[in-house]
This record gives structure tokens, C-alpha cells and sequence, in this order.
């Protein structure tokens, strides 16, 4: 710790006591923990980073994340705040984009062959930001212990290829050191499937003990270090009942076993997202949320959006049709919710993808588009049209002007699609990075069943405490697009079925 500055007294909760003895007095190696928000996570995380420091002067750390954004927006900044808890101060014990040498620093063994994604402690110890979406990020690293936050939004495979395959490294004069090789890992609760190798790592734990421990606990387990009456403010401001009993009570959310989306499978439907690193810049500089990064964006190409127009909530998704090889990347998720407007979420797509190079859109949403609001002369859809086309947009609308099609015809299309049974109709990848709230939207929307016909469960719209960028809001976008650009592929004329026609 630092011995320039002044030391605060840092009182610990059950959790953050019961983490460290785990590793501690257990000697336990691998540390998962699950727990709400505000129950002390970074903490912890501070208090892990500060120990392995102590422990291996000169060694290699890995902190991870799923996106190199990810860890310039939000990692570093908690990072450094975590530290700071524990007495190690930026520019006194550690750098972070560059090496201390100047400043009189030791060395690691192995000194890294960039610094721009390197945090460089006094004694010579330096914990290496690894973005899970460069795939080169963490090869070549010997590294002594990994630490990773927000687990359940890293994908594993990744995570195992190119992090804890370099958790390998050995010195004599760590032998005893209790975070040689060390795993730790906290997180909320998984809301997708994505986040199920960390959920299963609490199994591990009971066949394991003596190696891997995981630990559960609400928000409440913090209660003597968070503001009087937050817990109660969570739940007062209209926060999902879902959400909340994840994100502060952590109770897991149970899911929907055979939903409207039920072919849909996260090996094969989703995937992660790209952005160009040398665009970028280094963990240091700031990020502006923009198309320009994105790798997954065919520059010359049109874009589709699809809408969903109303009161509570205005989304949208972005997506491009890849001819050549018959898919649909989604690329993009957007919402506004009251008292913004329709506008206000165009606005939005308007300014991210300003640097696109073909300023040509798709427009798709449901009948609703070509009511006039009261008061106006104009339609939803027109006022769309006319905001995309002062911002220098060539708008085609190609939404048909009649009804809405019946659930059951979307239901058969859309996991007709998702299935990839059927040569010709085209395959569906959703960047799971850019549309979280999408892929929540779709994995819980249930079915209602009436009589031999069914139909989307649409209740979570009039919810009055599930998130709204949670409910169907933006699946619906999702029926919309697959619906009028490829529902001409099928024949639902045949013997109330459906074939695929000439394609």
C-alpha cells in the first residue's frame, strides 16, 4: 500500500470476509461469487488485485474482460476505484497504458510486448487487460493469476482459449503463495444463456471443495455500507421484478423452457462482437459509441431497421441481409423509453451510424406505423422517414400497408428460420454484445396457448415492473424485419401448412 498517503479504515461485510478467508485460510484457488448489486463486489475485486501484487512482486496478472470497451468504460475505472480502497494510488504505486521504469519501477519477468493494455505496479507486478474480442489479446502471456468481473457476460470459449489456458506460470519463491494460479470471478446473476459456465461453476464447488468455492448474496449482505433506503429506491423506480430479484436480491431468473423463440440457440445463433482495436486506441483514451468500430458493419452496404412504435417505449433493431451468404446479422439494438420519443431513438441511430459510408435504410414495423398521431398530419412511419432523410439518409419503407400477421404465422417462420432445416430460407446471428436486451426480450417470451392456436405472451408490456426494454418490445422488431422480408419464401395456403416455394 501506498506509504505517501494517508490510509482509510475499510470495514469488510460477510461476503467480502467469507471471499477472502476462502483463498485466505482455505487456501481454496478458484473463488467465484454471485451477488447483487452493491453488495461490495469491487471490493473484493480491489482486495484480490492488492493481494496478488503483495504476493508475487514482478509476476503477470490477467484482469478480463468480454469487450476491449467493456474494459475502458468500465473495468479500469472500477479498477482503479477498488484499488484506491485498498491504499494504492495512480501515479504513486502503479501506471496503467505505460511503464513505470521512469519512475523508478521494477521490471515483471516478462516484460509485455505493448504496455498500452497494462496496469504496472511499483514493484514490478502488472496485471494485463485482456479483451475477450481480440483473440490475440491474451495469447503468449505465463501468467499467475486471473481475475475477471461481470463473469457472466464473458464467453467461455474464449475465456478458456485465450485467459485460463495461460493461468500456467511457476516460480520457486511462490510456492507458498496462496494466489499462484488463482481464478477469481464475481458476477450478478446469468440473465442468458451466455453466462451458464459461471453459473455451473457453483457445482464445481460442491464435487470440488477444497479447490472451488462459490458464494451467493444479495444486495442486503452490504446493508451497513449503502445509502439509507437504496435497496427500497431499486424497487420503487419501476425496476423489473425480474431484474430486480437478479441484480440486488440475486434470486436466478427461471426462464421460459419452450417459449415463442423455440428453436432459438445461443451456440448458434449468437455471436460476439468485433471491434477495430487499432481504432480504438488504449484503455486511456475515450470512447464515443459509434459504427465506425464495428468489424461486423459491411461499410458499403444498406442497413435494415426495424421499429416498434409506443407510449411506454419506442425500439428498434439494426440488422444487414448478407446476399452472399443467405444470413441476417443483427447487428444493433436501440430504445427510448417516456418521457422521450420516437425521435429521440432515430437521434440515436442517426449519430452511431453517421460514419456509415451508404446512407441507404430498410424501414419494417407493424400496421400501427400508418396511424397518424393525434394532432398530426403525418404518420409514425412518415416521421421516421422525413427525420432519416434530413440527416442525409435515402429511406425506402417496406412495410406493407395492411394488417399484422397472426402469431401462429410468425411462430412457424420464424423457427422454421431459427431451425435451419429448410434450404434456402436464411440464417439469423445476433451480435450478443450490441442487442443484450434483445436477447433477453426473445429467450423470455412465452407462449399462450388457446385452444389448438397460440400466441406471443404479450403481459410483460403491461407490466408495471418489468424492465420495458425486457418485455416484447424489441422481439417484436425482430418478427417485423424476418416477416415482410422473408415470409414470401413460404406458402401458408397449402392445407392450413406451409412449404417452402421456389427459391
Amino acid at each position: 500500500m501506498s506509504k505517501y498517503l494517508p490510509q482509510k479504515k475499510l470495514i469488510l461485510n460477510p461476503l467480502q470476509i467469507a471471499a477472502i478467508e476462502a483463498n485466505r485460510t482455505h487456501k481454496a484457488k478458484h473463488i467465484n461469487i454471485e451477488a447483487g448489486r452493491g453488495s461490495g463486489k469491487s471490493t473484493l475485486l480491489g482486495w484480490y488485485m492488492k493481494e496478488g501484487v503483495r504476493q508475487m512482486p514482478r509476476a503477470t496478472g490477467v484482469l478480463v474482460g468480454e469487450t476491449f470497451v467493456q474494459i475502458k468504460s468500465r473495468t479500469l475505472p472500477s479498477t482503479k476505484e477498488g484499488l484506491e480502497m485498498f491504499g494504492l494510488y495512480e501515479g504513486i504505486d502503479y501506471v496503467v497504458g505505460k511503464s513505470g521504469q521512469s519512475m523508478g519501477f521494477e521490471l515483471p519477468f516478462q516484460a509485455p510486448n505493448s504496455w498500452s493494455n497494462v496496469i504496472h505496479f511499483r514493484n514490478g507486478f502488472v496485471w494485463v487487460m485482456v479483451s475477450l474480442d481480440n483473440p490475440d489479446s491474451g495469447r503468449g502471456l505465463n501468467s499467475y493469476i486471473v481475475i475477471g468481473d461481470e463473469a457472466a457476460l464473458l464467453s467461455y470459449e474464449r475465456l478458456f482459449n485465450n485467459v485460463l489456458t495461460t493461468n500456467r506460470a511457476k516460480k520457486v519463491e511462490f510456492e507458498k503463495c496462496s494466489l499462484v494460479n488463482a481464478t477469481i470471478f464475481t458476477s450478478s446473476v446469468a440473465l442468458t444463456k451466455k453466462g451458464d459456465w459461471f453459473t455451473q461453476r457453483e457445482q464445481l464447488a460442491k464435487k470440488k471443495p477444497n479447490e472451488y468455492v462459490f458464494l451467493k448474496a444479495p444486495a442486503h449482505v452490504n446493508i451497513e455500507n449503502l445509502k439509507k433506503g437504496w435497496i427500497q429506491e431499486m424497487r420503487e423506480q419501476a425496476v423489473s421484478e425480474l431484474i430486480f430479484n437478479a441484480e440486488i436480491k440475486n434470486i436466478r431468473p427461471k426462464g421460459v423452457a419452450e417459449g415463442f423463440y423455440a428453436q432459438l440457440k445461443d451456440h448458434k445463433h449468437y455471436y460476439k462482437h468485433k471491434y477495430d482495436i487499432n481504432l480504438l486506441g488504449g484503455v486511456t483514451e475515450k470512447y464515443i459509441a459509434s459504427c465506425k468500430y464495428d468489424t461486423d458493419l459491411l461499410k458499403n452496404q444498406p442497413i435494415d431497421f426495424a421499429l416498434d412504435f409506443g407510449g411506454r417505449i419506442n425500439t428498434g433493431i439494426v440488422s444487414q441481409y448478407l446476399k452472399s451468404l443467405n444470413q441476417v446479422n443483427i447487428l444493433n439494438e436501440f430504445f427510448v423509453k417516456n418521457p422521450h420519443k420516437l425521435s429521440d431513438l432515430v437521434k440515436k441511430f442517426i449519430d452511431y451510424y453517421q460514419d456509415h459510408n451508404c446512407k441507404e435504410v430498410n424501414l419494417y414495423h407493424d400496421r400501427s406505423g400508418y396511424k397518424a398521431e393525434a394532432n398530426s398530419k403525418t404518420t409514425l412511419a412518415q416521421d421516421v422517414e422525413n427525420q432519416l432523410r434530413a440527416a442525409g439518409w435515402k429511406v425506402m419503407n417496406k412495410t406493407p400497408n395492411s394488417n399484422n400477421p397472426a402469431h401462429m404465422l410468425k411462430f412457424r417462420l420464424i423457427n422454421e428460420i431459427l431451425s435451419e432445416a429448410s434450404h434456402g430460407l436464411p440464417h439469423i446471428r445476433i451480435n450478443q454484445d450490441n442487442c443484450p436486451n434483445l436477447i433477453i426480450s426473445m429467450e423470455n417470451a412465452g407462449l399462450n396457448h388457446k385452444g389448438d392456436a397460440f400466441e406471443k405472451d404479450k403481459s410483460s408490456e403491461r407490466s408495471t415492473v418489468i424492465l420495458q426494454e425486457h418485455a416484447t418490445h424489441l422481439s417484436d422488431c425482430f418478427d417485423y424485419l424476418l416477416w415482410w422480408k422473408f415470409s414470401y419464401l413460404m406458402d401458408y395456403n397449402y392445407h392450413s401448412s406451409y412449404i417452402v416455394t421456389n427459391l
